[in-house]
């Protein structure tokens, strides 16, 4: 049900009316597959550490041999006592913190020597002095887009009030339920934004902006890379900012208002998930890796990208799995 051919070494060979359109990946290459056996002996071993985390450290709470509410309880009780958590503007200043820490993290991934081999597209090491792989246009909407957005925030709640913070305590529980199904709500709502962005694509929202990629100025190869997850236009980032406000105001667990932890939370956990999707990295705690059956992460994403014709979710890949939109090189995992 999908367009897509893959030829030796892993390059993409886009179909021809992508081709023609300029939205095909020609040149660049590519691991032929996603596999737990291509990473060494480390890679391995710190991917099934971040898988099992979690899960051991719920069954020490459920054996009691752990107490995750009184852990959550005097986190929140210390923060609740922080001037700070009760400022209106809390919320949009730890996302914009956060992405530039995330953002900033993969960057320098990216350029340390001995993580280059995580590229997902690989390309020449050196830069001639004074060029950029960004235009001018691209540094100028990556660098506005965050004082855009505190500054959009700030006048939303001028005319509308912030939540109230709770002073009650939440349960460990209730913040996975809340971090969970608000990933899950935000990246279910924006994939059918996303997916009639490119069933009509040029038009008002102009999401063709978001699908600019770094250009190495010697190779040419294109190639994704983090702090391209906020270069979009006006209205394209003002949707995914509308659809995540939509979704920190559902009630989401028994009804109750979200909770102001959970809130934070999410937006640290979001941003996260945003910028590792377009890391073009293909880390031992990428989330495909993690969870390659039901997180399709920055693998699918890199090809979303560089073909357009693909891979719509922001981080799931249910939809896609069902509806045919899927990479032509599925990915696998080790035994």
């Amino acid at each position: 049900r999908t367009r897509h051919t893959t030829v030796a070494m892993g390059t993409v060979a886009p179909d021809a009316n992508l081709v023609r359109d300029g939205q095909g990946l020609k040149d660049a290459k590519w691991h032929p597959e996603i596999s737990l056996t291509q990473h060494g002996v480390w890679s391995k071993a710190l991917t099934r550490l971040c898988q099992w985390l979690l899960p051991v450290i719920l069954l020490l709470h459920a054996l009691a041999v752990v107490n995750l509410d009184a852990w959550v309880a005097q986190l929140w009780q210390e923060l609740y006592t922080w001037p700070q958590l009760h400022w209106a503007m809390i919320e949009a200043l730890v996302a914009a913190i956060a992405f530039v820490v995330w953002i900033s993290g993969f960057f320098l991934i990216n350029e340390i020597p001995f993580m280059k081999r995580y590229r997902m597209v690989v390309r020449e090491e050196s830069h001639p002095s004074g060029t950029h792989c960004m235009s001018e246009k691209t540094k100028h909407r990556v660098w506005s887009s965050f004082p855009v957005y505190v500054l959009s925030i700030f006048a939303l709640h001028l005319v509308r009030s912030a939540p109230k913070v709770q002073h009650e305590v939440p349960t460990a529980a209730r913040l996975l339920v809340e971090l969970f199904l608000g990933i899950w709500a935000y990246d279910f709502i924006f994939y059918w934004l996303h997916l009639a962005m490119h069933r009509f694509p040029h038009r008002w929202h102009k999401h063709e902006i978001h699908h600019e990629l770094k250009v190495h100025p010697v190779c040419g190869t294109s190639f994704l890379s983090a702090e391209l997850v906020v270069n979009q236009s006006l209205e394209d980032g003002t949707m995914q900012v509308l659809v995540n406000i939509l979704v920190q105001n559902l009630p989401l667990y028994w009804g109750l208002p979200k909770h102001k932890l959970s809130r934070l939370l999410h937006n640290i956990l979001v941003t996260y998930l945003l910028s590792e999707a377009h890391s073009g990295l293909d880390l031992p705690w990428s989330m495909h890796r993690l969870c390659p059956k039901l997180l399709g992460g920055a693998y699918r994403h890199e090809y979303h990208h560089h073909r357009r014709d693909c891979c719509f979710h922001q981080f799931f890949c249910y939809l896609d799995d069902f509806f045919g939109y899927v990479p032509p090189v599925p990915p696998k995992t080790a035994d």
